[in-house]
């Protein structure tokens, strides 16, 4: 009896077992398909066609945008690295321009203040001219005047010297005249006396009186000649002293006339030399034109590297379904249904309390 249990059992086990490896293997066999297929089309999407070499699907797109956005970087710099040196072409020109344009500038403000040196240094000259000419017509109305006030003093000292010689022969004329008025006046008291009749010593006490007294007066007369020709030798001399003081002070005046006149035209040359000076020093130094400015160049280009093109790598192989077989599982199936079969009759005679091996 417990081996009908186990035959049954292991038969069913082994059909069993062998239907549900054949079900697991249909199943495994369709995930792993599932898997492949999946595997193909995420391949193909990222690499193209695996049957061919060439590379294809994302890889090429990404490797094809990437070259494309180098090619754009590329001419949009070139662009700029263009639009930049044009900049600096135009600046280059600009910054000449006003290079030249400040040439310009300066050299017409240095030729302008020459040229404003030289008229104001001719009228310098001018001016110079005109002082001197000033001047000389000074000196000249100095030495004119200074010639009437000598010419003036030479006739004043000869009416006087002339006076004085007049007066002197006045005195000597009169003292003569007197003199000979008082001989005559003797003479003709001592006539008187003698027609008198006087005689003897009264007669020549009275002529001798008379003499005495003419020639008291005679000597009166002449000590006052004396006097009045001393007098005027006095005044002609003192004619004479001042005569040659005013000469001394007219050769003085001269003197003074003169080295005025040094020292104004002495003035009036430093003048001349001090607005030379000034009308030279009013011209601007005179311009140099500034350095080229530097020729601009090429700017440097860069270099960039080539855009890196991934290679196409092999697919993977397929999955292999992992599979059961189905004998393999039966045999299984059918050693665990004996088992279980074993188990349910050992069960069953233990249910109804008769050994096993008796009736």
């Amino acid at each position: 009896m417990p081996a009908l249990w186990a035959i049954g059992g292991a038969a069913l086990g082994g059909i069993f077992s062998g239907l549900s490896a054949n079900e697991q293997n249909r199943q495994q066999e369709r995930a792993t398909s599932i898997q492949n297929e999946a595997a193909t089309a995420l391949y193909k999407h990222e690499w193209g066609d695996p049957n061919s070499s060439e590379l294809g699907g994302e890889a090429l797109r990404s490797y094809n945008y990437a070259v494309e956005g180098q090619a754009i970087t590329i001419r949009n710099n070139e662009r700029y690295l263009k639009a930049q040196e044009e900049k600096l072409v135009r600046d280059y020109k600009y910054e000449m321009g006003i290079r030249a344009y400040q040439h310009e500038q300066e050299t017409r403000a240095y030729e302008q203040s020459v040229a404003r040196a030289f008229q104001q240094q001719t009228f310098n000259e001018l001016a110079q001219t005109a002082a001197l000419v000033d001047q000389d017509r000074l000196v000249h109305e100095q030495l004119i005047n200074l010639a009437f006030d000598e010419t003036e003093t030479l006739l004043e000292y000869g009416a006087a010297a002339a006076g004085l010689g007049l007066k002197k022969r006045q005195a000597i004329a009169g003292a003569t005249t007197e003199a000979q008025a008082t001989r005559i006046s003797a003479l003709k008291a001592q006539g008187a006396a003698v027609a008198r009749g006087a005689s003897g010593r009264t007669a020549a006490q009275n002529v001798q009186g008379i003499v005495a007294e003419a020639g008291a007066r005679q000597a009166a007369i002449v000590d006052k000649l004396m006097f009045d020709l001393e007098a005027t030798d006095q005044d002609l001399y003192r004619m004479n002293q001042q005569l040659i003081l005013d000469k001394a002070g007219f050769a003085m005046t001269a003197e003074s006339i003169s080295m005025s006149d040094k020292a104004a035209r002495a003035k009036i040359q430093m003048q001349a030399l001090q607005a030379a000076i000034n009308a030279e020093a009013s011209i601007a130094l005179k311009p140099e034109i500034a350095p080229p400015i530097p020729v601009p160049y090429s700017l440097p280009r860069m270099e960039y590297q080539e855009i890196y093109k991934p290679a196409k790598p092999p697919k993977s192989p397929d999955n292999i379904a992992m599979t059961t077989s189905p004998w393999l599982a039966a045999a299984g199936g059918a050693l665990s249904g004996a088992q279980a079969g074993l188990s349910m009759g050992s069960a069953y005679n233990s249910a109804k309390g008769t050994p096993w091996g008796k009736p």
